[in-house]
Formats: structure tokens, C-alpha cells, sequence
């Protein structure tokens, strides 16, 4: 939908660009083809950059959405391993601490 927009939009700008510059050579009577060529591959190149330029931006931009994806599940595996080991430290020190304890009362 955006991509025939974009188009229709670099269409507009290609035929306003070779109206107006046939416009402004016929008011001085000197109306030149290769003129009017020129201005019309010189829109109809910065049209094709402008639609290529917004083809690599959403590119990246689905690149880094995909990036963030596989950052946050890899983010939530690493909290699940630190988590686990974490927890094994602790019980080894709350064991410790209950033996400690044990023997206080003794």
C-alpha cells in the first residue's frame, strides 16, 4: 500500500518537473528537448532514491526488530541461569547457616 503511494507519488513529481520546466523554456521561446529530458531523469532519480531510501529504512527496521526479539529471549534464558545458580548458593548457604544454628543451641 505505502510502496504504490510512494510511486504515484515520484509519478507527480516527474511529470510536475517536465510540465514546469517545458513551461519555463516555452515562455522564452526556447523550448529544448534534451532540457526537458534531463529535468525528467533528474526527478525520476531522486524519486527512485527517495523509495529506495525508505525500502532500506523499514529493511533496518525489521532487522532490529528482530535483534530486539532475540535479545529479550536471550536476556530471559541468562535471568533463568543466573536465577538457578543463585538459587543453589543460597541454599548451600542457608543449609550452612541452619547447621550453624544447630549447633548454638546445642
Amino acid at each position: 500500500m505505502e510502496m504504490e503511494r510512494d510511486v504515484a507519488f515520484a509519478a507527480v513529481m516527474i511529470i510536475s518537473a517536465v510540465i514546469l520546466t517545458w513551461k519555463w523554456l516555452s515562455l522564452y521561446d526556447n523550448v529544448d528537448a534534451v532540457v526537458i529530458f534531463s529535468a525528467f531523469l533528474l526527478t525520476l532519480s531522486l524519486g527512485l532514491l527517495l523509495i529506495s531510501m525508505e525500502y532500506r529504512m523499514e529493511k533496518m527496521k525489521e532487522e532490529f526488530e528482530s535483534v530486539k526479539r532475540t535479545v529479550a529471549i536471550n536476556s530471559a534464558d541468562l535471568e533463568e541461569k543466573i536465577e538457578g545458580k543463585m538459587r543453589a548458593y543460597l541454599d548451600s548457604i542457608d543449609d550452612r547457616l541452619d547447621k550453624i544454628e544447630r549447633r548454638l543451641y546445642r
